[in-house]
């Protein structure tokens, strides 16, 4: 079957939604294609957060941190690695990306008194739910108001097709067994990364090599794969996002709420190993290090009351019965199989530690002293997202190793390069959203727009 449309996007998630939405609202026909059953990849398993400049939202806190100050932010913790006029331009549209957002019905909401480590102002949006999948939802239903919008679900890209050396469209597989061939001058990749690919996460990522992943199911790669072929430059491709709180082995997303509020990690000898809220890659990979490559997490009445006002998804935590309640620390080393005395000593030694506002691991950010009740959690770490893929302009074109454009490709979401620079402790909390949805943003304008 041939199938004539303005612009054929690959992959439903953040970025694919987005750009679909751009371009129907510029008037463009699209054909939004996406292999699972259902929208939001790895948007969906998100907690929904973004970074952001000058939205309605922040300047009704008082909260008037410029673009140009948020990629000052990110420039500091990637070393200046990202792309310059890249990074700007996400920045710069941050604020009107939310500001659009939230006309279409997605919800969101500022929080002013949190920052993530690197963050100088408050550049935080989120999803009240916590949850991508409220924004992936909102979206969903205003794409569904727009006829020219084209949805196909359980529909699989198998490549990419040429005319007179622009790219003039693809081929795809529906569930049916049925060949589509689509005709479209514009082609824009949002698929997801590779980190479902272990074979790539091998060679990129030998650090997390047979770390479990927490992510997108189809993030396998072909779409970074499909701009390779055509000449496409890749770059950033050992930057990644790990996350060392995901329940074990239930794989379940806990939250750094628990960290920043005062939660400890121990091992099995029941021994801390290293600063809990040290950096997203740095954490993790100490984890993995770890004996089983699995740790509890211990915090108590308290901290489990503060993350559930600023975290309402940690209820699902709670509902799943990952969370054990214990009278004692011996109770909790009992049922963790851990060594009491090892516990109990570790938990005076950090006790010191938070009066004396250091410990011996670098860590700074303490909540108050834990008490009876005292929770524990099995965690283990896990890789998230991958943050390299194709080289992409401030247009959000697919550049050559040379670094013109491919014409008629555009990329975004997990299948364009990030924010984080070559590595993963440049990656900036919420970077991850802001580069999905504005390189959507972007893509779905200037293709509709050329």
């Amino acid at each position: 079957m041939i199938y004539y449309t303005d612009i054929a996007i690959v992959g439903a998630g953040g970025c694919g939604l987005t750009a679909a939405l751009v371009a129907a609202e510029h008037g463009r026909r699209v054909l939004l294609l996406e292999r699972d059953t259902s929208i939001g990849g790895s948007t969906a398993m998100s907690a929904g957060i973004f970074v952001a400049a000058g939205s309605r939202l922040q300047l009704a806190n008082g909260e008037n941190g410029t673009p140009e100050e948020l990629a000052a932010d990110l420039f500091r913790l990637n070393g200046r690695q990202s792309d310059e006029s890249l990074t700007l331009a996400l920045c710069r549209i941050s604020g009107p990306l939310m500001d659009w957002l939230l006309d279409r019905g997605v919800p969101l909401e500022h929080m002013p008194a949190y920052k993530y480590p690197g963050m100088s102002r408050s550049w935080i949006i989120s999803s009240p739910q916590r949850h991508g999948s409220a924004i992936t939802g909102a979206l969903l239903n205003a794409i569904q108001q727009k006829p020219a919008i084209d949805l196909r679900l359980r529909t699989a890209v198998t490549g990419l097709t040429l005319d007179s050396g622009s790219v003039a469209g693809l081929m795809a597989m529906t569930a049916d067994g049925e060949r589509l061939f689509v005709r479209a001058p514009a082609v824009i990749l949002a698929a997801a990364g590779f980190g479902a690919n272990p074979e790539m996460v091998a060679n990129y990522i030998p650090d997390l090599a047979g770390a479990p992943y927490y992510g997108a199911p189809y993030a396998t790669g072909e779409a970074i794969e499909w701009g390779q072929a055509l000449g496409a430059a890749v770059e950033h491709m050992g930057a990644y996002q790990s996350h060392s709180s995901i329940a074990y082995p239930k794989m379940m997303l806990v939250t750094t709420y628990l960290i920043n509020h005062g939660a400890i990690q121990v091992n099995q000898d029941g021994r801390r190993f290293g600063d809990e809220t040290d950096s997203y890659a740095g954490h993790a990979i100490a984890v993995q290090r770890q004996p089983g490559r699995a740790v509890v997490e211990v915090f108590d009445e308290g901290i489990l009351r503060q993350t559930l006002a600023n975290y309402p998804r940690f209820d699902e935590c709670l509902e799943a019965g990952i969370i054990h309640k214990a009278g004692t620390l011996a109770e909790l080393a009992q049922h963790f199989e851990i060594e009491a005395d090892n516990l109990a000593r570790t938990v005076e030694k950090y006790h010191a530690a938070l009066k004396a506002g250091r410990d011996e691991f670098g860590r700074s950010q303490f909540g108050v002293p834990l008490s009876p009740p005292f929770y524990g959690i099995r965690v283990t770490s896990a890789l998230v997202q991958t943050l390299g893929g194709l080289r992409v302009d401030a247009r959000a074109r697919v550049l050559r190793t040379d670094r013109t454009p491919l014409p008629g490709l555009y990329a975004g979401g997990g299948t364009a390069a990030g924010l984080a620079g070559d590595r993963p402790e440049g990656y900036l909390a919420g970077t991850g959203l802001l580069a999905a949805f504005g390189l959507g943003w972007i893509a779905g304008r200037d293709a509709a727009q050329s």
